[in-house]
């Protein structure tokens, strides 16, 4: 597996501070000295702490990102819409894929997911061939914004998640949330919802385009919250 990071991301991309790695990359504790001063990082835990605690190198990427977030949105880049759109290309029939899993999937009959068009799911996880530990399934809404649910079953993955309180700036049925939105130069959009259980890591993302954004109140971030409650109220039962 390479060095991966769902959360902050350290290949060139930063996500968010929910900061999650897979232990069979890096063991943990780490003699890296990036991970060995945080030692509230454990298998198959998530824990949450203050950017005060975390290493040097880590809290000014960290603070860096809370300018960010202050600002409403960040700007990125057109090539980084090209990248997302080659989704299609890793696609898998639910049949193709279940008897591979690893990763307990919500039902999605009682949220609005269930009524629009299903794509089909994108696995990952430590190997190409699997088994798979992370899933992303792929829906289509009727105004034909992108929706995507990625599950990450990091305790199966034997991984781990430090989720830093200062920079949380919502919330999912009660749990800290991380909510992002990206615009790039022609006005595409995309919002981003990070949150975690004791057994999950959620990502949570609808890619618009920014005008649709602006005339239409389903994919405004209320939209996204309301869809990630009903979620967590399904991985709940």
């Amino acid at each position: 597996m390479d060095l991966n990071f769902r959360g902050i991301v350290f290949t060139f991309m930063l996500l968010s501070p929910i900061i999650s790695i897979a232990a069979d990359t890096v063991p943990l504790p780490s003699s890296d000295g990036l991970w060995s001063t945080v030692p509230q990082m454990e298998i198959g835990k998530v824990k949450r702490l203050s950017k005060d605690k975390l290493p040097p190198d880590l809290r000014a990427i960290t603070e860096k990102e809370i300018k960010k977030t202050k600002r409403g949105y960040e700007e990125v880049p057109e090539e980084y819409f090209d990248y997302l759109n080659g989704y299609y290309n890793h696609l898998r029939s639910e049949n193709d894929a279940l008897s591979n899993l690893r990763v307990n999937l919500v039902d999605i009959n009682l949220t609005k997911l269930a009524k629009y068009q299903y794509e089909g799911l994108i696995p990952g996880g430590p190997t190409i061939q699997g088994p798979w530990t992370s899933v992303t399934r792929v829906f289509r809404r009727p105004d034909s914004v992108l929706i995507k649910l990625t599950e990450w079953d990091f305790v199966a993955d034997g991984g781990a998640i430090v989720i830093i309180d200062e920079v949380m700036n919502s919330s999912v049925s009660g749990i800290p949330a991380f909510l992002s939105v990206k615009k790039s130069p022609s006005g595409k959009a995309i919002t981003t919802l990070e949150w975690a259980t004791d057994k999950k890591q959620y990502t949570l993302t609808a890619e618009d385009d920014d005008k649709i954004r602006g005339s239409r109140q389903l994919n405004d971030q209320k939209w996204l919250l309301s869809l990630a409650d009903s979620i967590a109220a399904s991985d709940s039962n």
